[in-house]
C-alpha cells in the first residue's frame, strides 16, 4: 500500500532524477554553443584576414625596384632554362630578408640563392635564380 510519505519521498527521487537530466542536457547544449561559436569566429578571421597574392613574373623593372628599395644595385637579368638568373650587387645583409620577402610576396620563386661577402663588412654580391 503506498502511503502518503511512501509517495513524497518517490516524488522527491523523481524531482531530482528530472532535475540532474534537465542541468545535464543544459550545460551539454551550452557546451556545443560555445563550440560552434568559436569555430565560426576562427572561420570569419580568416576570411577577414585572408590575402590573395597574385603571381607577378620577374621583369626587369620590377626587380631593379625591389633591390634599389633595400640599396642595392642592379647588375642583371637572363633567361635561363631553370627559370630567370639575376645579379645584384651592394646589398646590406640586414636588408636581404626585406629583399626575399618583397619577392617570394609577389609570388616569384626562389629556386636558388647565393650571397657573397668578399669585403667583410655586411655587402653582398647576389645570384639569383627566380621561377
Amino acid at each position: 500500500m503506498i502511503t502518503n510519505r511512501n509517495l513524497n519521498v518517490l516524488l522527491f527521487l523523481l524531482f531530482f532524477i528530472l532535475f540532474y537530466a534537465f542541468l545535464n542536457r543544459y550545460y551539454q547544449l551550452r557546451d556545443n554553443y560555445y563550440r560552434e561559436y568559436l569555430k565560426h569566429k576562427e572561420i570569419m578571421f580568416l576570411i577577414k584576414n585572408y590575402k590573395q597574392n597574385i603571381r607577378q613574373e620577374p621583369s626587369e623593372e620590377l626587380l631593379k625596384s625591389l633591390i634599389s628599395n633595400v640599396g642595392g644595385e642592379f647588375l642583371s637579368l637572363a633567361q635561363r632554362d631553370e627559370g630567370y638568373e639575376v645579379k645584384a650587387r651592394k646589398i646590406a645583409g640586414a636588408k636581404i630578408p626585406k629583399l626575399v620577402y618583397d619577392i617570394e610576396e609577389r609570388g616569384i620563386k626562389i629556386v636558388k640563392f647565393k650571397a657573397v661577402d668578399n669585403t667583410g663588412q655586411g655587402v653582398f654580391d647576389l645570384d639569383m635564380v627566380l621561377r
